[in-house]
């Protein structure tokens, strides 16, 4: 198999069924793991024996998290169907099971300790932006892909384009947040408005640009949280605006977190939301929209009602008494 011919196709279907830049890196990086691997291959393995023996050396040998080895899966099992036109089935791997982890949500102490705690970071908001990660319920991304059209700060609302799955939707914003909103924003335009001086585009998705070049320059479609530098398109090589990186948002939550002694990630705080807005007695359909959950029993399973209700048989054993018996 040619490589470099691969990946170029592997590209060019990726782009035109508009996946995120991330899916794109990660496809390319499995196919060039898979196509080395295929060299120590017999020829007269077939396709499926081939993946197969693929995916058991990465359980086996590199200990890979079930969730990595799945990615691995789907990335070539993408190629095969979608670039190859020769869709593979019946797939039987040695591969990790994904464990059931219960979901870690900070308690409201350490909420409120953490949120007071994080600073900026690199001239970024990330303290403002890790309070509309909690006070929105949001993921990590989704406040640095907010474009000014997406902020409503008369009705108090925010609009999540292109969310996980490739939905949109909307959600109640704090009002406590608008004053800083309305700093950012203001700094926003400057930004905007120094770059169309200078003639440098936004960042726009999917083909918009080519579709409606003036959106380039249009206030609307200005990041809420522009990127302190511009940088190259990663399709076009030209020079555009893009929005602030996650690590700088990761970055402050990390130190925030070692100085209170406190094991919360920036994902978490979304936790948080969904299981202080539950013990509060929110509806749970009003959660399951607010978080974009494709079923209720996803969002419910941040409260653990069933099994939080068993009453412990101490409390009958030792008569209500837990304390236990002094020695004699």
């Amino acid at each position: 198999m040619n490589l470099p011919f691969a990946i170029e196709q592997l590209r060019n279907v990726l782009r035109r069924q508009h996946k995120a830049l991330a899916t794109e890196s990660n496809y390319v990086y499995w196919l060039r793991h898979y196509v080395t691997a295929l060299e120590n291959m017999p020829d007269s393995l077939s396709s499926n024996q081939k993946l197969e023996r693929f995916l058991t050396s990465l359980a086996r040998h590199r200990n890979l998290s079930a969730s990595t080895q799945n990615q691995a899966l789907n990335a070539i099992l993408f190629f095969y169907k979608e670039v190859l036109r020769q869709p593979l089935q019946g797939i039987d791997s040695l591969r990790a099971k994904r464990p059931a982890h219960q979901r870690h949500a900070p308690t409201i102490a350490e909420t409120q300790a953490l949120l007071k705690t994080v600073r900026d970071v690199a001239d970024y908001p990330t303290n403002l932006i890790s309070r509309l990660l909690y006070g929105c319920g949001l993921r990590v991304a989704e406040p640095l892909n907010l474009r000014i059209k997406d902020v409503n700060l008369e009705r108090l609302r925010l609009v999540i384009m292109g969310a996980k799955g490739g939905k949109d939707r909307m959600v109640a914003l704090p009002h406590s947040l608008v004053p800083e909103l309305v700093q950012q924003i203001e700094f926003a335009r400057a930004v905007w408005q120094r770059d169309k001086q200078n003639h440098i585009p936004l960042m726009l998705p999917h083909q918009l640009a080519k579709k409606f070049p003036e959106y380039q320059f249009a206030w609307p479609w200005a990041w809420l949280f522009p990127a302190r530098h511009p940088c190259r398109h990663p399709h076009t090589r030209t020079e555009v605006r893009y929005r602030m990186h996650e690590a700088n948002l990761q970055r402050a939550i990390q130190q925030a977190r070692r100085k209170l002694g406190i094991s919360v990630l920036p994902h978490e705080l979304r936790h948080g939301y969904a299981t202080h807005c539950l013990e509060n007695g929110v509806n749970p359909r009003a959660i399951q929209q607010a978080m974009g959950h494709a079923s209720l029993e996803t969002t419910m399973g941040y409260l653990h009602a069933e099994s939080l209700s068993v009453r412990s048989p101490l409390e009958t054993v030792l008569g209500g008494n837990s304390t236990p018996p002094s020695p004699t």
